[in-house]
């Protein structure tokens, strides 16, 4: 039997749901090192054997929840995108300043603990993403130009996302500025 039918079992996508929504619901109430996978199972009304056919660990299923149910929304806008644009640059912005509303909001006693990770995560995801759309704009100049330029948006995308994050008025007004100056 592939590893491919597996994934798309309902079954297991209902038991891995069930473990991630458990994860994040506890992550709500207290800190993430005070978190078991004893409390994890309870709360997903799973047992230990499932939890662990699943997931190596607290912390494998952690960076599952990060990379394939958190981090994974940043990427949406892209597939649409066939070209470079500003709606698909507009879509990432909205979507890395609603991932962190999300993880703030949901996650608040570990969220600081995990924005280093979180960031990483996210920049090195779009650099792969944006770099084939900056080389198709920019086809007349160097690789490195356009690692460098890659870099300069995909960095410029994150910081705007963390300063609109600040901002108490003119949300839209901030998205809109940012991915006009972006874009440039």
């Amino acid at each position: 039997m592939g590893r491919e039918p597996m994934q798309t079992d309902p079954r297991i996508i209902r038991t891995r749901k069930s473990v991630v929504d458990a994860l994040l619901a506890l992550m709500s109430e207290r800190e993430i090192e005070k978190i078991t996978v004893k409390d994890i199972t309870e709360k997903a009304d799973v047992n230990r054997a499932t939890f662990y056919h699943h997931f190596k660990d607290k912390q494998a299923l952690l960076n599952y929840t990060l990379e394939e149910h958190l981090i994974r929304y940043c990427f949406e806008p892209f597939n649409d995108a066939d070209s470079f644009s500003r709606e698909l640059v507009l879509g990432v912005l909205e979507a890395i300043v609603e991932l962190h509303d999300y993880l703030e909001g949901h996650c608040q006693l570990n969220f600081q603990k995990f924005l280093l990770d979180i960031e990483q995560e996210i920049k090195s995801a779009l650099i792969k993403r944006f770099l084939p759309f900056v080389k198709q704009t920019a086809n007349h100049f160097s690789d490195d130009y356009t690692l460098l330029e890659t870099y300069k948006l995909v960095g410029g995308l994150y910081s705007s996302a963390i300063a609109i994050r600040k901002a108490s008025h003119y949300r839209s007004q901030l998205i809109s500025y940012a991915t006009d100056q972006l874009i440039k």
